[in-house]
């Protein structure tokens, strides 16, 4: 590395990630429910039947940036993960681009 590069802050300084109860319609919330019902009767453990969404929001001021419906609750298990990874590892500017999110709010300086 060149003594004279700056380190690029990573986006996990100005971002965090959640997982949030997904905001479904009635039909796809009893559509959710009846299939773990379904489920549940041949021997599953029913957790499908609350839907969950990943959400990306700004530190400082909470604002929501990013909102992925992911279905299931382990597969937004899987994706906040997946997200968790790119926070540490990209600048705000190429997380938001990679994962299609926005943020209209300029940085502090």
């Amino acid at each position: 590395m060149n003594s004279e590069e700056v380190p690029q802050p990573h986006a996990a300084s100005d971002y965090e990630v959640d997982m949030e109860q997904s905001d479904d319609s009635p039909v796809r919330a009893a559509a959710r429910w009846a299939a773990a019902l379904v489920n549940g009767f041949f021997g599953g453990d029913g957790a499908d039947a609350v839907g969950a969404s990943v959400v990306v929001h700004r530190i400082d001021n909470d604002a929501e940036v990013l909102r992925i419906n992911a279905g299931t609750i382990g597969e937004a298990e899987s994706l906040v993960s997946m997200v968790r990874s790119d926070l540490e590892e990209l600048s705000d500017e190429d997380f938001l681009l990679r994962w299609g999110g926005h943020d209209d709010v300029e940085p502090a300086l």
